[in-house]
């Protein structure tokens, strides 16, 4: 609705017309008619409504992990899972998070308040095996002089953690496991220390894995109870890793005695992957020529 201010200034929309000011200027704006949208741009459009549908599940069952994100973690996220799906080699409708080039989400950080390399002056280090094996290792670093430390908090001692997650969307009702997981605690003190993680779980075949790590901040009270800093610039979390887990993959695992089954239990996770599909299909049938 249009509204006339004091200075007899028209602002707001008024049938197809939008008024609005610039300095001392009154500028009119026709909106344009319907526009016809062609079949590219409905299905670009269905696409991008299906990544946004599995980096919303992403991020509802990453929750655990990241704590504290910054105010654009989501627009990144489906940005991010949207240039996954786009890479692959298959067209519209035929493609979701499981046909992606998952490289655009290595390296993902969900905090960008809270950059690692500003906290952290060593550099992790991640190799995956044909096999699934998963190394991880943080290269020695003094603890008290290597970390960035909150500043308007009492002492903090610090704790890195990393994990193994694993995501199925393509059935009517989608899964999510953890896989593994680790956690490291340091007291804050002018010591050396190194991380040497290995990690051998049976992964889901078809299902989509992401290692995920963090650092987190906390102090005692004298109750001997876990305080963790309030300040936001200090949650770091990001994907180190994304990759798709082979059946080759997981039938070696199932074959090999050293690898375990997954320490977390199957849980549903609900992302419409499904149905948006179908509604991609429906559309590209419905607009294909008839042939005779």
């Amino acid at each position: 609705m249009a509204i006339q201010d004091r200075k007899g200034k028209i602002h707001g929309k008024l049938n197809n017309t939008v008024y609005r000011t610039a300095g001392d200027k009154q500028i009119m704006q026709v909106m344009p008619g319907r526009v016809k949208q062609t079949l590219a741009t409905k299905l670009n459009a269905l696409e991008f409504g299906l990544a946004s549908t599995q980096a919303r599940a992403l991020r509802e069952v990453m929750r655990p992990f990241y704590d504290e994100c910054d105010s654009k973690m989501s627009l990144r996220l489906n940005a991010a899972v949207a240039a996954c799906i786009r890479a692959s080699g298959k067209e519209i409708g035929e493609r979701d998070l499981h046909d992606a080039d998952l490289q655009p989400l290595v390296g993902f950080p969900f905090n960008t308040d809270a950059p690692f390399e500003r906290l952290v002056s060593v550099k992790p280090f991640v190799e995956r095996m044909p096999d699934g094996e998963f190394r991880f290792s943080l290269p020695t670093f003094n603890i008290l002089k290597d970390i960035a430390y909150p500043t308007d908090s009492p002492r903090m001692d610090l704790e890195f953690t990393i994990a193994i997650v694993a995501f199925h969307f393509r059935e009517k009702v989608g899964y999510m496991w953890l896989i593994d997981h680790a956690s490291f605690p340091f007291a804050n003190q002018d010591k050396q220390a190194e991380i040497n993680w290995i990690s051998r779980r049976q992964l889901p075949a078809g299902a989509i894995a992401f290692v995920v790590f963090s650092l987190r901040y906390a102090s005692m009270n004298w109750l001997n109870q876990r305080i963790p800093t309030t300040n936001k610039c200090f949650y770091p979390t990001i994907i180190l890793d994304a990759f798709h887990i082979t059946a080759e993959m997981a039938i070696t695992q199932e074959n090999n005695p050293a690898f375990d089954g997954p320490v977390g239990e199957e849980i549903e996770i609900h992302s419409n992957t499904t149905q948006i599909l179908k509604d991609i299909a429906q559309l590209r049938t419905k607009v294909s020529p008839v042939r005779k």
